[in-house]
This record gives structure tokens, C-alpha cells and sequence, in this order.
């Protein structure tokens, strides 16, 4: 599956220290390796984290989680910092030596 994430209200109508932000993650892969029903006890779990970046530096990260069996989940109140061009990055870090990213989101906010 190719993981992809929605970010509301829309790029550039986000106000820094204000708007409270939703996160919608689709797509992801709820276990490692190839899944199915029968074999996910003895399948490890996918983890997730998402970062926020501005220029280059990281200002915000959410909790370690895992996804739905369609792969979705919902973050619901994040609040962006201060203004400017972020990038909200999707990793895996199921093995957190090396993890790896699976999509990102170009997201505008605005003073």
C-alpha cells in the first residue's frame, strides 16, 4: 500500500498558535511483512511516527502508533508553532535503528 496524509483545514488557511489541526494517515501498512489474517499473531506490528519540519529543522512529533487493519489513522489536535513551509513527514520506525520514511505533506501556515 502507498501511505498518504491529509492534512485539515487546507494548506494556507492554518494560523500558527491557533488553528488546531487534523491529521488523516490512509494507505499504511498495519503489520511487517506480507499480511493476512491468519498470520498477523506471528507478525510484528507496523509503528508510525509523523514529524513536522519548517526549514529545515524539526519543531514537532507525534506519539509512536499503529494503524487501523485498512491502514488509516487519525491525529486531532496538533497546533503548528509559527508560520512558514512545513513538510509533515510519515515514517516507519517499527525498527527505530532505521527508520523509514513513507510519505510527506507540504502544508502552508500562515501568521
Amino acid at each position: 500500500m502507498a501511505a498518504t496524509i491529509t492534512v485539515t483545514p487546507a494548506s494556507g488557511s492554518i494560523t500558527a498558535k491557533k488553528t488546531v489541526c487534523r491529521f488523516n494517515i490512509a494507505g499504511a501498512d498495519e503489520t511487517v511483512g506480507a499480511y493476512s489474517r491468519t498470520a498477523y499473531p506471528t507478525l510484528p506490528e507496523a509503528r508510525y511516527v509523523m514529524t513536522m519540519v519548517v526549514g529545515g529543522v524539526e519543531v514537532g512529533r507525534t506519539q509512536v502508533f499503529g494503524v487501523s487493519p485498512d491502514g488509516a489513522f487519525e491525529i486531532n489536535n496538533y497546533i503548528f508553532p509559527s508560520a512558514g513551509s512545513y513538510t509533515v513527514q510519515l515514517y516507519d520506525v517499527t525498527n527505530p535503528a532505521s527508520p523509514s520514511a513513507k510519505d510527506t505533506a507540504a502544508t502552508v501556515v500562515v501568521a
